[in-house]
């Protein structure tokens, strides 16, 4: 991790050793859907924003997938995104792009009150799962939260597939956590857009004895480390100013570091 940064940072500081130009740049950023449905990543372009007169931020929320993927047609100047997978299949593809990981959360397995697994780990609480034949409700729709079901999943070892008690609803985090509170099911859940929503849920954390499998790092990759303005926001992000920002923003949301710097 402290390589990757070392990379981007340098990369940074050349380019911005020559972007002293006039005028307002715009940099697209496709942040995953968890960032935008808790608010956080609104709440650090704001401060961004506030603090430089010369950059726009525009922020499209996709799934991680569907991010790279729109950064691959050139709709993006930077992602955020968390899954591995994927990123390290466009990175191989970029040479020009740098990454880095300014921030990271955690999943959380929640589901009805009062149901008790008494897990020892996500993979023993999905095996349990597929075992009972329990509701459960999955993503999959291409984003860093589904990529880390299936990975749970395939640890168990086990394919829900087309089984009736298994639910995909191809949407986003908020929508899919309300199916799982209507349906009395258990769901993946990345915490901050649980947390966003919990009020409104008749869903609670399950309790897992191991937080094995639940580590939630989120990378940011600047697209083109070349163009200034995109290098500026990363540069940013990475610096004192950026986990400020980070900090604060997780303090106005969640009274606490749910998205917490490394």
């Amino acid at each position: 991790m402290m390589v990757r940064l070392a990379i981007f940072l340098a990369a940074a500081v050349v380019v911005l050793g020559s972007c002293a130009g006039t005028g307002t740049d715009r940099v697209v950023v496709a942040s995953g859907t968890t960032l935008v449905d808790s608010g956080f990543i609104e709440l650090v372009v704001s401060a961004y924003e506030s603090e430089s007169q010369a950059l726009e931020i525009s922020v499209v929320g996709l799934g991680s997938v569907e991010a790279l993927a729109y950064a691959e047609a050139g709709n993006a100047d930077v992602t955020i995104t968390h899954e591995p997978q994927a990123l390290a299949a466009f990175l191989a593809s970029h040479p020009d792009a740098t990454s880095m990981v300014p921030f990271a959360s955690e999943f959380v397995l929640v589901g009805p009150s009062g149901f008790e697994a008494g897990a020892d780990n996500a993979v023993d609480l999905f095996r349990r799962i597929a075992a009972s034949r329990f509701p459960f409700v999955s993503r999959d729709d291409g984003s860093g939260t589904h990529a880390r079901e299936q990975i749970i999943w395939a640890a168990v070892p086990y394919a829900p597939g087309t089984q009736e008690w298994y639910v995909r609803t191809g949407s986003g985090m908020a929508s899919t956590l309300l199916i799982a509170s209507q349906r009395s099911a258990v769901t993946l859940a990345e915490l901050g857009a649980y947390m966003t929503v919990s009020a409104e849920l008749s869903l609670v954390e399950i309790p897992v004895e191991s937080r094995t499998m639940l580590d939630n790092p989120y990378d940011l990759t600047v697209v083109d480390s070349t163009d200034p303005a995109s290098a500026a926001f990363g540069l940013w992000l990475a610096g004192p100013s950026g986990v400020e920002a980070i900090e604060a923003a997780n303090e106005q949301l969640f009274g606490m570091q749910v998205y917490r710097v490394p």
